[in-house]
């Protein structure tokens, strides 16, 4: 399989239309439809660049309160998690997982 696919928060992302740049092959809207969770398609040769434009374009927080994001992109025995300064490559095995969880607890995810 030589793509990824890739579930990212809209509210992640400080400048929308990003979305229009990206495969999009789906949407969920939840919290009353304030939310949209996109899953993007994203071919393996582009996978760096569209991570180096969500990192670059990555929200800081949500109106006034600070909060950090991170979106990530799967496929078959692959998992990449991207946070806005930092990215781990893991496998779908949650042993794999420790250095990503504990960035992410740095930042109160």
């Amino acid at each position: 399989m030589s793509e990824y696919h890739g579930i990212i928060v809209s509210l992640s992302q400080r400048d929308r239309s990003i979305f229009k740049r990206l495969e999009i092959v789906g949407r969920k809207r939840v919290l009353f439809g304030l939310v949209t969770l996109y899953k993007v398609r994203v071919r393996h040769e582009a996978l760096e660049a569209v991570i180096r434009e969500l990192q670059g374009n990555m929200a800081r927080g949500v109106l006034f309160r600070r909060m950090e994001f991170y979106a990530h992109f799967y496929r078959e025995h692959e998992l990449v998690i991207v946070f806005r300064e930092k990215t781990f490559a893991v496998s779908p095995d949650p042993a794999t997982w420790t250095g990503a969880l504990a960035f992410g607890r740095t930042l109160g995810i």
